[in-house]
């Protein structure tokens, strides 16, 4: 039956072109508060965009989504549509989805009396069908805001909430978004499931996946009151589309040149003077890790819950020479690295509850992946987050020789020792002594009530005596001034024992190691006053110093 059909079918209920009764349309709530920012988000697939405003009432933050309002007559031609979209959407198209429900759609709405002659009707009915067809339904908007972080919902009579990355001040701001039933909530998260391609159910309650359409977005739920009350939940951590880069880290952090002088010069001892931001880290300190790249190296990321570790080793990650091969191993993929390293992925496996116990043959944990990638050959070897058993091998790996990078949850480097050296972790302390160096972040308080995440200290393990080690501080976090320290090369390769190795294992006398720290902070700092942020731009920087040290060597100009 046509759309036109079941209007002349339906009751009339009081007058109006379209006889079925209408919806009540709320006109658009009040927004009490005052309006600190505004912007728009496009939708799934559509040409039309939702605005978003953040509120501030009274130190309480609100995130309003406010998506193309339909009139009364086209909600409920949406309804009528939608209903015979189940009957007659054809199958197995070549075409886009937006191409096929438009096509469909511009022949339901000429059908119901919604022409071209309603300025944007068809754009709005399209809008609300993507969203539910190929979107992500009411929270559509909200997955598509790369500014916002983090989605959570812990029961459907209440508002979703978010922490958005402009507003942390805020932390989790209620929305406006809403689900109109228990039943609809699960069957959103029925569908988180099936766009990631596993299932979900009552007799295995727990969903944890990750979507990549755009970005990786970290979803983890719970399916009807098995084991989370009174309902449903979930949580959704969105990474960027385009991962943050070490010059974007360092945004504000500007070196300056004496006149004449330009990043360009190969090695040469540029000017260097920090100024102090209000970012993650220092150009100093962005150089320092760099320089540690050069050779075998091994750095832990630690950090508390949602302090920023994976974007810190992302961003750290993105330094090392095109020329060498990365290898990382996750349980949920979050590591996300530019396309011009040479970089393979690994991922764990796991089978599901309700399955033959004879599956667990076919697991690969993460301790698995770490041995096999062992085999590949890697530079350098990443693990997404270090937490148990597979210590013991990323341990091996470190005595065989290799570089390895990964993260771990400790809020200093005192306990990240002691959770090495604790079970179920297996760190002797012979590799205790190999790690090189533990960048530790935090999420601070700043003096506008912003919260911001920093990169609070940088320790290095220096051996001592044949079986002893000490923690030797390298950088601090001064919280009062919100500024790095030391802000001077020379000071940075005094405090520095790893560097010193350095020295050591190219032959290099401490005046080259400054030299050598001194422009990559330059370089750096270019990118940086230049806005120079991509990480194809670094990509290119990491490369010309690659090739100049290289000439530099070989003794060219």
């Amino acid at each position: 039956m046509g759309i036109k059909a079941r209007l002349r079918r339906a009751p009339d209920q009081g007058g109006g072109n379209l006889a079925p009764p209408r919806p009540k349309v709320s006109p658009p709530e009040q927004i009490i508060g005052s309006v600190v920012d505004t912007y728009k988000v496009p939708g799934t697939g559509s040409s039309l965009s939702a605005e978003v405003f953040v509120v501030d009432d009274e130190g309480f933050g609100r995130c309003l989504i406010r998506p193309p309002a339909l009139t009364g007559d086209e909600m409920v031609a949406l309804g009528l549509i939608r209903q015979s979209l189940l009957e007659s959407l054809p199958v197995g198209f070549d075409a886009s989805p937006r191409e096929v429900l438009e096509k469909y759609v511009r022949a339901a709405a000429a059908e119901a009396g919604i022409g071209a002659s309603e300025e944007g009707a068809l754009d709005r009915l399209l809008y609300h069908l993507l969203r539910e067809v190929v979107g992500y339904w009411e929270i559509d908007p909200l997955m598509n805001d790369d500014k916002i972080e983090e989605i959570s919902m812990t029961r459907y009579d209440k508002p979703v909430r978010v922490l958005h990355r402009d507003f942390t001040e805020y932390g989790f701001m209620e929305t406006d978004v809403c689900y109109e039933s228990e039943a609809r909530l699960q069957s959103f998260i029925r569908r988180l499931a099936q766009l990631g391609g596993t299932n979900v159910s009552l007799a295995q309650p727990s969903l944890e996946v990750t979507l990549h359409d755009t970005g990786d977005r970290r979803v983890t739920a719970t399916l009807g009151d098995e084991i989370t009350r009174p309902g449903s939940t979930y949580s959704i951590r969105k990474q960027r589309e385009r991962p943050m880069t070490i010059a974007q880290l360092t945004a504000g952090e500007q070196p300056k040149w004496r006149p004449g002088e330009t990043a360009s010069a190969p090695c040469a001892a540029l000017a260097y003077e920090e100024v102090h931001s209000h970012k993650t880290l220092s150009v100093l300190m962005a150089a320092y890790f760099w320089l540690l790249l050069e050779r075998t190296t091994n750095v832990l990321v630690a950090g508390e819950t949602n302090s920023g570790k994976t974007t810190m080793m992302n961003a750290m990650l993105a330094l090392m020479n095109p020329k060498a091969k990365i290898v990382t191993a996750e349980d949920v993929l979050e590591i996300n690295l530019p396309d011009h390293l040479h970089w393979q992925r690994m991922k764990t496996r796991y089978h599901r509850a309700g399955l033959s116990p004879l599956s667990q043959r076919y697991e690969y944990g993460l301790g698995d992946l770490l041995k096999l990638s062992l085999r590949f050959s890697p530079t350098l070897l990443s693990l997404g987050e270090m937490r148990g058993e597979e210590s013991e091998v990323l341990a091996a790996a470190i005595t065989l020789g290799f570089s390895t990078m990964t993260t771990i949850h400790a809020e200093n480097a005192e306990r990240t020792i002691q959770r090495l050296t604790t079970p179920p972790m297996r760190f002797a302390e012979g590799h205790v002594r190999d790690i090189t160096a533990i960048a530790t972040m935090r999420k601070v308080a700043l003096a506008d009530g912003r919260v911001a995440r920093r990169l609070v200290s940088v320790d290095e393990i220096r051996p001592v005596g044949p079986d002893g080690h000490v923690i030797v501080n390298v950088f601090r976090y001064d919280h009062e001034n919100d500024s790095f320290g030391p802000t001077t090369p020379a000071e940075v390769v005094d405090r520095s024992y790893r560097l010193g190795e350095i020295a050591q294992s190219f032959g290099w006398t401490p005046a080259r190691v400054q030299q050598g720290l001194v422009a990559r902070a330059a370089w750096l700092g270019k990118r940086v006053a230049d806005g120079s942020w991509s990480a194809e731009s670094i990509s290119t920087m990491v490369s010309e110093v690659a090739k100049s040290e290289l000439r530099a060597a070989a003794g060219g100009t």
